[in-house]
């Protein structure tokens, strides 16, 4: 019976419950009427705050205020005085932004103020990502965890207790950062143009919401990644952008105006927040029984779990946009209309073209009110422009197209490794052929297109945008992954004999251990002696004496693809086992059944394998985009050298099969090519589209990695799959390359049609008139030839050799032989030089020689002699 497929299903069915214990959470929540209720109340009377405040009424104390000044809070969560937020540096906060908007745009009148006029050079749509690195400076005040009481902060609130520190704290001095600006042009926008007629010249008159998802990489504490959402407002005209995180701690999106650069900041932001969030608020309430999480949550996931909080340090950001390069234009009025122009080509494509599309590049100043520290982005004027440029990155529409021009040819080449493996599955058809083949090889590159198709299909399924490539590229995979799994499938079932021999010889090896175990305790009993035929003119044998032997059958000659065993195996387990044979009781015929090794196991089995581990490497990636950048860096370079040394398998079974070549030069480097070409678009290029650093050295390692898996398989083809390998390390093999000598007999002596005749002629006629020929050449004086040949011919009796030659069953043309006298040494027999010149000819066990050329193209077909049809080893 087959095996068990128990322990599979339990393994997956873990697999599956692991997945859906991690699986983010982006349904509707279940809870209580009650605790959503209670949420929704806040919100609300949280807007109540910010539709009825007005500037200046969120002024805290600050270190240089004389004493007696008087101070205002808000009734907002986290805005109070109680609540022990450092909002004593929100001045320095504000400072600091000041000082990065001038960095960006110089203010018109060289007064220090925020209105530097409108803002045309730069892009009034935000939508995009940049990356950059960031440097922490601590506040004036310290903060932990311990030092607030989140029962007073927000009493309406179960908290979770035990925190020693909260999440999104960074504590190492820089690091890495990814933020994706979304902006919807459709959405909302405010424009303030009723006070005065100047009014709507001012930068801070526009305004309209705006979202990012932030990435915070720490690389100097190694403490990992965070990832946060953040909700805030966009002054186009200005080309700043304040955003802040919400959560039941901090009322951040609801206190935003207060935080605004100045009073005309403050109203525009607050009548276009009055608007957007009344409105969320009404859909919230007529929806609370089914979705009561936080519209504007921190959580990149979009839910949280309101039965159990999760505590993190909240923020504040300011990113301020900088200019296009003036030098696109002759003025000012001219480079806002390209700048008009780009970005409605860009939105609205109409064909126009477009020389080059400037870079999105902004600063940022973060602040954590209640951690107390700043995060700064990297850059002019505090740092030089080698070591930074701020954020830099591109527009939303120039990264879908990169992308999907990478999924294109990614395609592409995924396409190119499926005709590279059509073509060598019609040269790899014969059993011959398919048995050279690494199973393991094989399975590296179907498991690699396994992962690519799971990816891009769950990718396809929630695409908008990228539908069309993204399909192409699931289209691709599935069928290189359909070819790939057809041509494993052979090869694993060609090569089930071979498998099932190995495995009756770990049997009997174990059998052989208990036996010698058994014997070492036990007395050995006497043994029996052998029955002894009679005379043939003896009397007739009595009924009682046991039966005469039977005489020796011929020897029967088993194909190598043919596991006799395991056919004699299955008439057992059919029923043929309870019959009775010579010698053979039902009890031992039972026995025998029922101790004979299991069946092999199913390549759907191995099907199985490979989902498991494919499910493995997609969650322990996804796991790894947490880790410090050194363990993250490492897992992914070692990742992508275990899937590089493809070649590693084939190398191998080449050495134990002594076959110099499985697969077609053609497909080998191919295959190499466009295996690396993916992974070298993310190594070398600075504008990927994962904004991943360039890394040439780890990528000249894998290409190095791969080009010495090449060499070495045409190391092997040239010289054989043995070269420079002491014989005591490999199993033994037929050797079709022998070194020819006269003297030897252990070898059986010199092949069939060599063997010198009696009177010193070999047996082939060819022989005759090939020497005739070489005699009549060597008369001829003026031949160039003649001389040639009279040079090799001393060289060769100067190293003790001589040429034979022979008629290829074949192909039926002349074979020259080269032979070592006996009694003589070649010392090039083991060089380079000697084993080039034996691949000239190949020998058979049953001693019959043929070209090379010949005789491979023969077993390609069939792995039996020409000449007598003796089965023979596969190459």
């Amino acid at each position: 019976m087959p095996q068990s497929q128990d322990s599979f299903r339990v393994i997956l069915i873990v697999l599956l419950l692991f997945w859906v214990l991690i699986s983010p959470d982006n349904g509707p929540a279940i809870t209580a009427p009650s605790i959503a209720a209670a949420r929704l109340a806040r919100q609300r009377h949280a807007h109540s705050v910010l539709n009825t405040t007005r500037w200046g009424d969120f002024a805290p104390l600050l270190p240089a205020d004389p004493a007696g000044t008087p101070a205002h809070y808000l009734n907002l969560t986290g805005f109070k005085e109680n609540d022990g937020y450092a909002w004593a540096d929100l001045q320095h906060f504000k400072d600091r932004c000041r000082e990065s908007s001038h960095n960006a745009y110089p203010p018109n009148t060289g007064k220090d103020d925020w209105d530097h006029g409108l803002a045309d050079l730069t892009w009034q749509n935000a939508t995009g990502t940049v990356h950059g690195e960031w440097v922490r400076r601590q506040g004036t005040l310290t903060r932990h965890a311990t030092d607030y009481n989140l029962t007073d902060i927000a009493p309406d609130t179960s908290w979770p207790t035990g925190y020693a520190e909260w999440g999104r704290n960074m504590t190492g001095d820089y690091g890495k950062i990814m933020l994706r600006l979304e902006e919807d042009s459709s959405g909302v926008v405010f424009e303030d143009a009723k006070d005065d007629k100047d009014r709507a010249s001012r930068s801070a008159s526009l305004v309209r919401e705006t979202s990012a998802i932030v990435t915070f990489q720490d690389e100097a504490s190694g403490a990992g990644s965070w990832n946060m959402r953040l909700y805030g407002v966009h002054w186009p005209r200005q080309g700043a952008i304040l955003l802040s995180t919400t959560s039941e701690k901090f009322a951040g999106i609801f206190g935003l105006p207060h935080l605004a650069p100045g009073p005309d900041f403050f109203h525009s932001s607050q009548m276009l927040l009055n608007e957007t969030v009344g409105e969320v608020l009404r859909k919230r309430a007529r929806s609370r029984f089914t979705d009561p999480s936080n519209p504007w949550s921190s959580t990149v996931e979009g839910s949280e779990d309101p039965w159990g909080l999760s505590l993190n340090c909240e923020y504040v950001m300011y990113l301020q946009l900088h200019p296009i390069d003036s030098t696109r234009a002759a003025s000012r009025e001219g480079l806002s209309k390209l700048v008009d122009d780009m970005e409605r080509e860009l939105r609205y494509p109409t064909g126009a073209p477009i020389k080059s599309i400037p870079d999105l590049r902004m600063s940022l100043v973060a602040w954590s009110p209640d951690c107390s520290y700043y995060l700064e982005s990297k850059g002019p004027p505090r740092y030089s422009s080698a070591d930074g440029q701020h954020l830099v990155g591109m527009k939303e529409e120039v990264f879908i197209y990169r992308v999907k021009t990478w999924l294109l040819a990614f395609a592409a080449i995924l396409m190119g490794q499926t005709w590279l493996l059509k073509a060598q599955m019609k040269e790899s058809s014969t059993p011959s052929t398919i048995g050279r083949v690494s199973f393991y090889t094989g399975s590296s590159m179907l498991l690699a297109d396994g992962l690519v198709f799971a990816g891009s299909l769950a990718w396809s399924l929630s695409a908008t945008t990228m539908f069309l490539p993204c399909l192409m590229v699931t289209f691709a995979a599935f069928m290189s992954m359909v070819l790939g799994g057809a041509f494993l499938n052979d090869v694993y079932r060609i090569q089930e004999p071979e498998r099932r021999i190995r495995e009756r010889e770990r049997e009997r090896e174990r059998e052989r251990d208990r036996s010698n175990a058994n014997s070492s305790s036990t007395r050995a009993s006497p043994p029996a002696a052998a029955p002894v035929a009679p005379p043939a003119n003896s009397l007739p044998r009595p009924v009682t004496a046991p039966p005469p032997p039977r005489p020796s059958s011929p020897p029967i000659i088993i194909p190598s693809d043919q596991d006799i065993d395991a056919e004699i195996a299955e008439n057992l387990a059919a029923g043929a086992g309870t019959v009775p044979t010579a010698g053979t009781t039902p009890s031992a015929a039972t026995a025998t059944t029922a101790n004979r090794p299991p069946r092999a196991t199913t390549f759907a089995s191995i099907t199985g394998r490979f989902v498991i581990l494919g499910t493995f490497l997609i969650f322990l990636s996804a796991a790894a985009s947490s880790w410090p950048t050194e363990i993250r860096s490492l897992y992914i370079n070692s990742l992508a050298f275990l899937y590089l040394a493809l070649w590693v398998p084939q190398i191998w079974r080449n050495l134990q099969r002594n076959s110099r070549r499985a697969f077609a030069w053609r497909f080998m480097i191919g295959q190499s090519a466009l295996r690396l070409l993916p992974l070298a678009y993310f190594y070398l290029p600075e504008e990927n589209i994962v904004f991943g650093e360039p890394d040439w050295r780890a990528f000249a390692v894998l290409a190095g990695w791969v080009w010495l898996q090449l060499w070495v398989l045409a190391f092997q083809d040239v010289l054989g799959p043995r070269f420079g390998i002491p014989p005591s390390w490999t199993p033994d093999a037929w050797d079709y390359h022998p070194v020819l000598r006269e003297d030897n007999l252990e070898a059986g002596g010199l092949p069939i049609g060599l063997v010198t005749s009696p009177g010193g002629l070999g047996g082939s006629p060819v022989l005759d008139r090939v020497r005739s020929w070489s005699l009549g050449a060597a008369d001829d004086g003026g031949s160039g030839g003649g001389a040639h040949a009279r040079e090799r011919d001393k060289d060769r009796e100067r190293r003790g050799m001589h040429v034979r030659c022979i008629d290829c069953a074949i192909c039926r043309e002349t074979l020259e032989v080269p032979v070592v006298r006996a009694g003589a040494d070649d010392p090039s027999a083991g060089g380079v030089a000697g084993v080039l010149a034996r691949r000239a000819y190949m020998v058979t066990p049953c001693r019959h020689i043929f070209h090379t050329k010949c005789l491979e193209g023969w077993l390609r077909f069939r792995l039996q002699c020409p000449i007598c049809r003796e089965e023979l080893p596969p190459l």
